[in-house]
Formats: C-alpha cells, sequence, structure tokens
C-alpha cells in the first residue's frame, strides 16, 4: 500500500460528502463507550471519526501510512481543548505491518481502509497486526461496502457520476467532487478508483486535481473466512451504522479477538 494516495488531498478529502455524510460518527462514539479502555482507530486518516471518540471520553490512538492526513489531523487536534488533546495519539505506520507495543480493548477500520488492501496477503498480514494488538477478549470492527454486482457491471462507472454540491472552503475556494471508476478488475476483485476535485479559486482561476487509488472489494463470507483465517470470532455482521441488517449497503463485522 502506498503513502502517496492521498498526498496532496487530505483537506478536500476530509469535507467531501462522502465522508461527511457517512452518519457513521455515532456509531463509533457509542462503541467507545460501550468498550472502555483504550482505543486504536486503523486508517485513521484526517481524524474525523478519532477526534468525536476522544471528545466522547476514548484514549485513542490513530494509525495512518499518510504523512498528508495525519498532519491535517493534527491541525484539527490543536482546535480542541486540552483534555480532548491529551486523550489522541497518532501514529504513522502500515497497517499491514506495525508493532505499537501496546494493546486495545476495541480497535476499528472507519471508511473502509482495509478495503485499499489489494490482495489476501496484505489483508491477512493487516487482521494479523491488529489481532495482536487486540486485548483478550477485545472487541476489533471491521468497516467494508457490501459489494453491489449491479454497479461493478456497470461500465458507465467509467464516465464521471455522483456529483455532490460544492463545498466552500474557509479560504474561499469552492470544491465540486465527481467520482470515476475508469475498470473493474473482476478476477481479482479490484476497482480502479477516482476521486475528481475541481476547484475554483478566489482569484477566478480553475483547477482540477484527481486522486487515484486501488480498492479490493470482499463478500461477507469471504471476509469472514479471513477473519477467522486470522483467529477473530465474528459476533454479529450489520448493514447500516443503525444497526441494518446486511443488504443495506454496509457490511459491519463485529468481532472478538
Amino acid at each position: 500500500m502506498s503513502d502517496e494516495y492521498y498526498d496532496g488531498f487530505a483537506e478536500y478529502y476530509h469535507f467531501h460528502q462522502e465522508a461527511t455524510g457517512r452518519n457513521d460518527i455515532t456509531f463509533y462514539t457509542e462503541l467507545c463507550r460501550s468498550n472502555p479502555g483504550t482505543v486504536l482507530e486503523v486508517g485513521c486518516g484526517t481524524g474525523r471519526t478519532l477526534i468525536p471518540c476522544a471528545k466522547a471520553g476514548a484514549s485513542i490512538t490513530g494509525l495512518d501510512l499518510s504523512e498528508d492526513m495525519l498532519t491535517f489531523c493534527k491541525g484539527t487536534m490543536q482546535k480542541q481543548v486540552a483534555e480532548v488533546r491529551s486523550r489522541i495519539k497518532l501514529v504513522k505506520a502500515d497497517m499491514t505491518n506495525f508493532d505499537l507495543h501496546e494493546k486495545f480493548n476495541l480497535i476499528t477500520t472507519p471508511f473502509r481502509p482495509f478495503q485499499h488492501l489489494t490482495s489476501v496477503k496484505q489483508q491477512l498480514d493487516c487482521l494479523s497486526s491488529i489481532r495482536k494488538h487486540l486485548t483478550p477478549g477485545g472487541t476489533f470492527v471491521l468497516d467494508i461496502f457490501d459489494p453491489d454486482m449491479k454497479l461493478l457491471a456497470d461500465t458507465n462507472r467509467a464516465i464521471e457520476f455522483g456529483e455532490e454540491p460544492p463545498i466552500v472552503l474557509s479560504d474561499g475556494r469552492v470544491v465540486s467532487v465527481t467520482y470515476r471508476n475508469p475498470s473493474v478488475d473482476s478476477v481479482n476483485q479490484i476497482i480502479q478508483c477516482e476521486i475528481i476535485f475541481s476547484i475554483k479559486h478566489p482569484d477566478g482561476s480553475y483547477e482540477k486535481l484527481i486522486q487515484e487509488f486501488l480498492m479490493r472489494y470482499t463478500f461477507r463470507w469471504e471476509a469472514e473466512h479471513l477473519l477467522h483465517r486470522a483467529g477473530f470470532k465474528v459476533k454479529s455482521v450489520l448493514g447500516g451504522y443503525n444497526n441494518q441488517d446486511v443488504g443495506a449497503g454496509e457490511l459491519i463485522f463485529i468481532c472478538e479477538g
């Protein structure tokens, strides 16, 4: 996995609707409240869920490979009161191979960072690293999307789609967001993804930035098999952040170590 996926994109990524409209923050803050003890968030990114968890009282470590994401997260942290800042620790590390010399009662993966791992070996390496950091009987939450084969087979996804309402940033930049999936490798289950940020600057000039990355889609029973191989017990599977049944678009595995 490359640490360059998000270079230069953290601010735009943090504010775009796909991230801000997920309605998962209450889910993760409640998980922290119901699992007292230290928390590890794998793929913490800009701190979108990490900081609310700390504000809810969690002592939380955020792990991410992107320096750009972590820098943005640190900037957001500095706006918090000292008590909240004191509960947060950030670590730059690869989710497939890390050793923090600490165990956690709760480990989470909000907004699908696991799907940036494009091989089964990387997935198992990640789960093995997570398992080593979980206290006996602790809780691990794996968050991925539920693959929709109709969408994956739709060749029109190679055309820009999903335009979001414009974002107005504090310095006056106006950012419009669209998406593209130029190709889908159905054999290896890998989607080539693009998030396209069209930016109008206050001086009237325009800029277009394209964030490119790969995602591997994983089906429910495949994910359960991977979790079992890694030593986890799957206690429940949800389809969304409000306890929806599977089929609502997400796959959220609540596991015990």
